[in-house]
């Protein structure tokens, strides 16, 4: 009989804070829509996790943490847990496989208890997700099962994790916000398409000023560098690199994003706020049918004529192969500053929402479990 209410999320750190940032979202949103879930997340960058969850402390390879109402045991990917200690629910995070230690516990020839592992896997607006969702694997033993389940911004898919956010502080006033996160890429057509747009809004609001908040990382040498050679042409605000929950509260506070990889593009989408995604570049400009994708799934929240310039430069922004051109992102902004580009996004925000929680509905799923 499985015990529904022990669940172990394993977590291979690819990336520095990626894949980490998306499982610690899904154990606080699964522990916000369950109180009193026991959680064991084997994590193999305990650093990393410590960046967004200073609680975390990575000199210890077994800890206790409390979140909310539920206990969470946090273990360092080796750490060899007792047979007994391994719950019959394991989610396996963007098929990072398992620990060595737990992977000869499964498939010892006495290991006779049913366990079910789900694959959390990446999100995309790809058609696939849809079909792949729920969809079974095999593996070299029976009582070892194995599901996909897949992130999606469908009704057939099991959604986005939703997060309980606290309120940013208030915005200040006179002020265009925005927020920037992106690859270590040349930032010139970024830089241009704002101080365009700044300069266009002056003609109109004398006092029209543009404050662009620039996200700790790599990708904040080049873009501060590009902006100082432009003549330093309107505010920058350099950011420390924040805990989760302050960086989702934070950037609600914003007028405009510019996000990169999954985890930030998921937050964007839900804000209902104006945003440009950033994809991870891949192989023969692969990475092209992922925008499209989800421009396909954005579009219908939009009036034609208002999507073309953000369809334009989010396709553009993206191909590694031809030069990023500022114009689009000019007329992007001018469009989302009249309100004509808001309600597109925010039309779209109210969709994924309809679609509900992916901890509520993986949770829906386990409680089916039967055997």
């Amino acid at each position: 009989m499985l015990d529904k209410e022990k669940i172990m999320i394993l977590c291979k750190v690819v990336d520095n804070f990626g894949d980490i940032g998306v499982v610690y979202r899904l154990a606080r949103s699964l522990s916000d829509a369950r109180g009193g879930l026991e959680l064991t997340l084997a994590v193999s960058n305990l650093e990393s996790f410590q960046a967004l969850c200073p609680k975390i402390d990575p000199g210890k390879a077994v800890q206790g943490f409390q979140y909310k109402d539920s206990r969470w045991k946090v273990v360092f990917w080796d750490e060899k847990l007792r047979e007994d200690e391994i719950p019959s629910i394991i989610l396996e995070c963007f098929q990072c496989g398992r620990p060595d230690w737990l992977e000869e516990t499964l498939f010892a020839p006495d290991f006779t208890r049913t366990v079910q592992i789900i694959n959390i896997d990446y999100l995309t607006a790809e058609d696939y997700a849809d079909e792949f969702h729920l969809l079974k694997s095999g593996t070299r033993k029976a009582n070892i099962k194995k599901i996909f389940f897949m992130p999606g911004f469908t009704d057939k898919t099991g959604g986005l994790i939703f997060n309980e956010t606290p309120l940013p502080a208030k915005k200040s006033s006179g002020s265009y916000d925005i927020f920037f996160f992106a690859y270590e890429d040349d930032p010139e057509a970024v830089v241009k398409g704002i101080k365009d747009f700044q300069k266009n809004m002056r003609e109109q609001q004398e006092d029209f000023s543009v404050t662009v908040h620039v996200a700790a990382g790599k990708s904040s040498s080049p873009f501060l560098k590009c902006w100082q050679d432009s003549g330093s042409p309107f505010l920058i605000k350099k950011l420390p690199f924040m805990p989760q929950e302050e960086f989702d509260s934070f950037i609600q506070g914003m007028d405009f994003l510019f996000v990169r990889g999954e985890d930030s593009l998921a937050r964007a989408a839900l804000t209902g706020l104006p945003f440009v995604w950033q994809a991870y570049k891949q192989d023969e400009n692969y990475q092209l049918v992922k925008v499209n994708a989800l421009l396909e799934r954005m579009a219908d929240s939009f009036q034609k004529e208002d999507f073309e310039p953000i369809r334009s430069f989010w396709q553009n922004y993206n191909d590694y192969e031809r030069k990023t051109e500022s114009d689009d992102l000019t007329k992007m902004l001018t469009l989302c500053v009249q309100g004509k580009g808001v309600a597109g996004f925010a039309d779209f925000a109210a969709k994924i929402r309809k679609n509900g929680n992916l901890a509520e509905h993986l949770l829906d799923f386990i409680d089916s479990l039967d055997f």
